[in-house]
């Protein structure tokens, strides 16, 4: 019986480059749209805002939400 070992848990790899792009586009002066992909295959968009208090609209998450919740996934 063979086994296969998925590319992300063979131990044999010993490096590995992941290349993310970004494209932003400026809405506002604070409202921003981040179009993100992974090696030109898939992509998400993003929105990021900051809130009335710091002269956004308060419409999106702020970029240090964002970034937070990068660090607790």
């Amino acid at each position: 019986m063979t086994t296969t070992v998925p590319e992300g848990l063979d131990p044999t790899i010993q490096t590995r480059q992941i290349v993310f792009e970004a494209d932003v586009s400026l809405v506002t002066p604070f409202l921003k749209l981040a179009t993100v992909s992974r090696g030109g295959g898939g992509h998400m968009t993003f929105a990021s805002d900051e809130g009335p208090s710091l002269g956004g609209l308060g419409s999106a998450p702020t970029p240090l939400m964002y970034f937070s919740a990068a660090l607790a996934f």
